[in-house]
C-alpha cells in the first residue's frame, strides 16, 4: 500500500501545486477576510469529485466549508484556515501570484496555510477513490478567520453548527513534519488604557502626560516575574509589548495613551495569578504618580494552556508513519503559539499539530514553502488516515 500510495501522490504533484496556486490567487487577506473566494476553489474541486460538502457563514463573506468522506467511527478532522495575514510590504513577485522557484511555492499563505489546505484537498481525491473501504468517517474543513481568532471560523463551526469529531490534526505547525505539538501555552492579550489631561505643549504642567506615565508603568511590566518559568517542553513565558498609540502632535500633552500586551504563560499559572500581578503594578505606579496617573486594563482575549496525554493514538500514528514515509519519528514538543487545537480539545476532540513548511515562513514578506514538502504531508496523512478509519490497507 505505500508504494501505491507513493506513486498516487507524486503524480498529484501537479495538481497539488495547481490547487495551492489558484487558493493564493483568492485574496483572502484578514482582515477583512472575504474567505468565500477560497471557498470557491475548494468547491468546485469537490464538486467534480463528488464528495459531499457543507458551506457555513457567520457572517457574509465569511465562508467555511466542510467535507466528508465515509461514516461511522472513528472519525478524523484535518483543518486547514483559508484566510491569510495582510501581503505588506518586500515582495519580489505579486504576493497573491503564485511562482515556482527550486522546488518551492511562493506566495501569500503558500506555507501559513494554503499550501497545507492543497495538499489536504488531494488527500480527500485519494480517500474518496477508497471511501467503500472506510470504517470510519474523514473530516476537511476549510476555515474561516484563523488569524484573527476563529470566531468566525473553526470557533463558530464547534459552537453553532455542531461540528464533532474523534481525532483532530491540525496542519498548522510548520516544522518539516519534525515535530508533533501536543501542549500550547495559555494565550493572554491585554489592553491597557493610560488617561492623562491635555494641555499646551509649552505649558506641560497644567497637563499630565499619559505617555510618560505609560513609560512608568511598562518599564514595571517588563521587569513581571511569572509564578512558572519552565516546561520540558517549553520556552519560558514572554511578555511581547506590541502596539503602542498616543498623542495628537508634539506641542499637545498628550491624554491618552493605550498599549496592546501579548502575554505566553506556561501550564501551572493561571490568568488570574498574572491579571492579579498587572494590578499590583498598575496601582504602584498609580500611587507614586501622587494620583496624577490613571490607567484601565481590560482583557481582549484570552487562552488557557491546553495539553493531550503524550500517549494518545495520535501521536503513535504520526510518528510511525511520518517514519516510513521521511525515515525518521518526529519529536514532540510544545508551542509558544497558539492554533485550533485549543478549541478542539474544549470540546473534548483529541487534537494535535503537525504539518509541513518551515517555521520562519509564516506572515514573512516571500513567504514559501517545498512542494515536496506538501506531497510528503499528503502521503503520511494517507497511512494514517487508513489505519485510523479502517480501510483497506493490503
Amino acid at each position: 500500500m505505500q508504494r501505491e500510495i507513493n506513486q498516487f501522490f507524486e503524480d498529484q504533484r501537479e495538481e497539488l501545486v495547481r490547487l495551492a496556486s489558484e487558493l493564493i490567487a483568492a485574496r483572502t487577506e484578514n482582515p477583512p477576510g472575504n474567505e468565500t473566494l477560497a471557498v470557491r476553489v475548494v468547491e468546485r474541486y469537490l464538486k467534480d469529485l463528488e464528495i459531499r460538502y457543507h458551506i457555513f457563514e457567520k457572517e457574509p463573506g465569511r465562508s467555511n466549508i466542510v467535507a466528508r468522506i465515509g461514516t461511522g467511527k472513528p472519525s478524523l478532522l484535518v483543518a486547514c484556515h483559508l484566510d491569510v495575514v495582510p501581503a505588506g510590504d518586500g515582495w519580489q513577485q505579486d504576493p497573491f501570484q503564485a511562482m515556482i522557484l527550486d522546488g518551492r511555492i511562493y506566495g501569500r499563505g503558500a506555507s501559513d496555510n494554503k499550501g497545507q489546505m492543497a495538499a489536504s484537498m488531494v488527500l480527500a481525491r485519494f480517500l474518496k477513490e477508497r471511501e467503500a473501504s472506510l470504517k470510519g468517517e474523514f473530516i476537511l474543513v476549510g476555515a474561516a478567520d484563523e488569524e484573527r481568532g476563529s470566531r468566525l471560523g473553526l470557533e463558530y463551526l464547534l459552537k453553532e453548527c455542531e461540528l464533532k469529531a474523534d481525532f483532530a490534526i491540525i496542519p498548522d505547525v510548520s516544522y518539516g513534519m519534525e515535530k508533533i505539538d501536543i501542549c500550547e501555552k495559555g494565550a493572554l492579550f491585554l489592553r491597557i488604557t493610560s488617561y492623562g489631561r491635555q494641555a499646551h505643549g509649552s505649558r506641560p504642567e497644567q497637563g499630565v502626560n499619559a505617555i510618560w506615565n505609560m513609560i512608568d508603568l511598562l518599564l514595571e511590566l517588563g521587569d513581571m516575574p511569572f509564578k512558572v518559568t519552565s516546561h520540558p517542553l517549553f520556552t519560558p513565558p514572554t511578555l511581547n509589548l506590541g502596539t503602542i498609540q498616543g498623542g495628537a502632535a508634539r506641542n499637545i500633552v498628550p491624554g491618552k495613551c493605550q498599549v496592546g500586551i501579548d502575554i505566553r504563560y506556561l501550564p501551572g499559572e493561571t490568568k488570574e495569578d498574572i491579571l492579579e500581578r498587572v494590578q499590583a503594578l498598575i496601582k504602584k505606579v498609580e500611587s507614586a504618580s501622587g494620583g496624577q496617573a490613571r490607567f484601565e486594563l481590560q482583557v481582549e482575549s484570552h487562552l488557557n494552556p491546553s495539553q493531550v496525554p503524550l500517549d494518545n493514538p495520535l501521536v503513535e500514528l504520526i510518528g510511525r508513519h511520518t517514519e516510513a514515509v521521511l525515515g525518521q519519528r518526529p519529536e514532540i514538543m510544545g508551542l509558544s503559539g497558539a492554533t485550533v487545537t485549543k478549541q478542539l480539545l474544549e470540546k473534548g476532540i483529541t487534537a494535535v499539530g503537525f504539518g509541513p513548511g518551515d517555521e520562519d515562513q509564516a506572515h514573512i514578506a516571500n513567504e514559501s514553502i517545498e512542494v515536496q514538502q506538501l506531497v510528503d504531508f499528503a502521503k503520511v496523512m494517507a497511512l494514517l488516515s487508513l489505519e485510523l478509519l479502517g480501510g483497506d490497507k493490503e
